[in-house]
Formats: structure tokens, C-alpha cells, sequence
């Protein structure tokens, strides 16, 4: 058995179970499930997690629910054999051993050992070109190949539940989907309007709430607990927990919102964002005691062409839900060019590489107060 990995998922059980009090009265029924006691046995991983949930009187049975975890992550690369691998995972251990290193020399001088500074500016430029790498086509794929591998095995899951039961328990199975998101200064368009959310925000999305639609049986998988997050995970937890009967239906029941994803990196199918020649090569400036980390970018393939191709192909995505209603999520570009545009555009011209708006006149006088009225709005707020 791999420990790290085992006790990885047993670190995210216990976050979920701890934020239960926190919860909408439908999430911590379920939740409420998971709390009992591990049941012993003899196979440890089939599937992850097996607890014991007594019953509520003396007419039921008690139930044995499996849990079986998976970790979604969004800086993620497809290798050349087809699998998926976070490397989110390599950047929390990198974390632990800068932060291993240095933090006793750190809290014992009161001046902050430069090799510190230069290790902390080189995690950050690490982190930045794992970002530039990745898109949401690829937290998608790699939602859907997560899940794919293990529905796979579900039935297996289920026999060894009915195994451990003996017929003395119900049982249940739950998938506990660990979700770690760089999903950062979005802007959410919903029925209340357009805000920004300049901190990591995890919808979800509806492309997620298709493919579950579409994938899990509710005869054989009862509950999806979400628990959702940066790549690093802080104390800024979001958790869901839903039956799997009317997906759609139990989000609503909820009040949690269902979003469609409008931003550049739409542009990148799948994994081929992985494929860009990005570099960020980090630096740091020392004065006095104040202490300037700073980030030079460069890519060596997007240029404005590409920038304005994935800017119109996401602006039409945008344009689209904003018409039929929908929720959706925008990057600051598309919002941009939703907001100076969007009423100007009378449809598009396509082709197999691109997309254009077709544009009814105007001024550049407009043009350009619309774009200043833009970012005073948004600078300010």
C-alpha cells in the first residue's frame, strides 16, 4: 500500500468531515454517513474507504457506504502512453521541503536568508509556468479521465461491499472527488449580474454536471462528495455532497449554480497546452527589508494573432450564453471584449482555423471610452 497516498486521501475525508457543521442540510445528511467508524477488513483499497453507518432504529439495518477517492487537478499533463498525471502533487512536495528547509533558519533571524527568498521566487516561477501549460480543456480531461478509471471498477467495489456485508448491512458507495482548481480574477455573469472574483473560485461547471449526467449510474454509485480547492489547499474549503438520482436537481436544491466556462484558453483543445513554448523566469529584488519578487515572461509561440483568434472564440462562447441566460464564468479578456463589443456584434464569419465577428460601425471615439470605462470599472473594484 502506498502510506503518502493513503494518508492523502484520509487528509481529504477528515477535511470534509470537518466541514459538515458548515454545510447545506442536504450535503451534511450525506456527510453525516461517512462519519462512523472505519470498518476492519482485510483489502484496504476497494474501494478506498469503508465506514460503518449505524441504523436509525431498530426495524433498519446498519449500512456499510465505500468510499472511493480520486483527486482532480487542473495543472495536470497527459504522458505519451495516455495517462493522466497531476503535477499539483510535485508542487506540494516541493512546498513541504522549501518550507522543511528554511523555516527554522527563517523564524530565528530577523532578517530573511536570501537562498530563502531565491528558493520561494524560483517555487512561484514554477508555479506560473505549470499555469501558462494548462487550461480548462485540460481540467476537464482530466475530470473525465479521473472519473472514467474509476467507474471502471465500481462493480468490484460494490461486490466487495456485499462481501464485507455478509448480508448483515445495506450498502452504499459514495465517490469523494478531490478537486484542486487555478481558477483565478474571473468574472461571474449570473442572474444578479456581472462581479469579479479575483480569489480562486471552483464552480461548477456544466460541462462536469453533463459528463456525471452522462457517466455515473445512480443504482451503483448512491453519492458524489465534492471537495474543492487551489492547487495548494488553504482553509478556503468548498465541499458538496449529492445524491446521484437527478444531478442537476440536487445542485438546485442547494442553491449551488451550474456555470459554462467563457475564457481564452477555450482556444487550447484538450492537452495541447502543454505542447507551448512558455518560460517564466523568476528574480527578486532586496531593499532594505522590503523584499520584491517579480516574473519575466516569455512565450515563444502566442503571438497577437493567436491572442486575438482565442480572444473572438471565446467571445462568441460568452456573447452565446449571455443571449440564452445561462450562468457562465469569463477571464478579464473576454469579459473585456464582451462588455466593448458584445452589442456591436451581428453575427460571425468562420472558418476551420478561426472565428470573426461581424461588426455593425463604430466610432473609435466610442471604442476606445468603452474600453477606458472598462478598466476603471474593474481597476476600482
Amino acid at each position: 500500500m502506498n502510506l503518502d497516498k493513503k494518508n492523502n486521501e484520509l487528509f481529504c475525508l477528515n477535511r470534509v468531515i470537518k466541514e459538515k457543521n458548515s454545510l447545506h442540510e442536504e450535503s451534511k445528511q450525506i456527510i453525516n454517513k461517512i462519519c462512523g467508524k472505519e470498518f476492519d477488513r482485510m483489502d484496504k483499497e476497494r474501494p478506498d474507504f469503508v465506514r460503518y453507518c449505524p441504523p436509525a432504529s431498530e426495524h433498519e439495518k446498519g449500512i456499510l457506504i465505500g468510499i472511493e477517492h480520486f483527486r482532480v487537478d487542473r495543472l495536470s499533463l497527459q504522458k505519451r502512453d495516455g495517462k493522466v498525471a497531476s503535477t499539483g502533487i510535485g508542487t506540494e512536495k516541493a512546498i513541504h521541503r522549501v518550507y522543511t528547509q528554511w523555516h527554522e533558519k527563517v523564524t530565528a533571524s530577523e532578517v530573511v536568508p536570501e537562498g530563502a527568498i531565491s528558493d520561494i521566487a524560483d517555487l512561484v516561477g514554477e508555479q506560473m509556468q505549470k499555469l501558462e501549460k494548462s487550461s480548462y480543456n485540460t481540467f476537464f480531461r482530466s475530470f473525465e479521465y479521473s472519473l472514467n478509471n474509476h467507474l471502471e471498477n465500481v462493480d468490484v467495489y460494490r461486490a466487495n461491499l456485499q462481501e464485507l456485508s455478509e448480508g448483515k448491512y445495506d450498502t452504499e458507495l459514495a465517490l469523494l472527488i478531490e478537486i484542486h482548481s487555478e481558477f483565478r480574477n474571473l468574472f461571474v455573469n449570473n442572474q444578479r449580474g456581472t462581479y469579479r472574483e479575483k480569489e480562486n473560485f471552483p464552480p461548477i461547471f456544466e460541462d462536469i454536471v453533463r459528463l456525471l449526467e452522462e457517466k455515473v449510474d445512480c443504482n451503483k454509485v448512491g453519492y458524489i462528495i465534492f471537495c474543492m480547492g487551489g492547487t495548494i489547499y488553504t482553509d478556503n474549503l468548498e465541499v458538496i455532497a449529492i445524491r446521484t438520482e437527478n444531478i442537476r436537481k440536487e445542485l438546485e436544491r442547494q442553491n449551488i449554480a451550474i456555470y459554462e466556462y467563457a475564457g481564452e484558453d477555450l482556444f487550447f483543445a484538450d492537452f495541447e497546452a502543454t505542447q507551448r513554448k512558455v518560460r517564466n523566469e523568476p528574480g527578486y529584488k532586496i531593499d532594505g527589508d522590503k523584499i520584491s519578487l517579480f516574473i519575466e515572461h516569455m512565450d515563444e509561440e502566442r503571438n497577437e494573432q493567436i491572442k486575438l483568434d482565442a480572444l473572438f472564440y471565446s467571445l462568441k462562447k460568452a456573447l452565446g450564453y449571455r443571449k440564452r441566460g445561462k450562468n457562465f464564468v469569463a477571464s478579464y479578456g473576454t469579459q473585456m471584449m464582451l462588455d466593448v463589443l458584445g452589442d456591436y456584434v451581428i453575427g460571425w464569419q468562420e472558418d476551420k482555423q478561426r472565428v470573426r465577428p461581424a461588426l455593425r460601425p463604430i466610432l473609435g471615439e466610442e471604442l476606445e471610452y468603452r474600453v477606458n470605462a472598462f478598466d476603471k470599472k474593474w481597476h476600482e473594484n
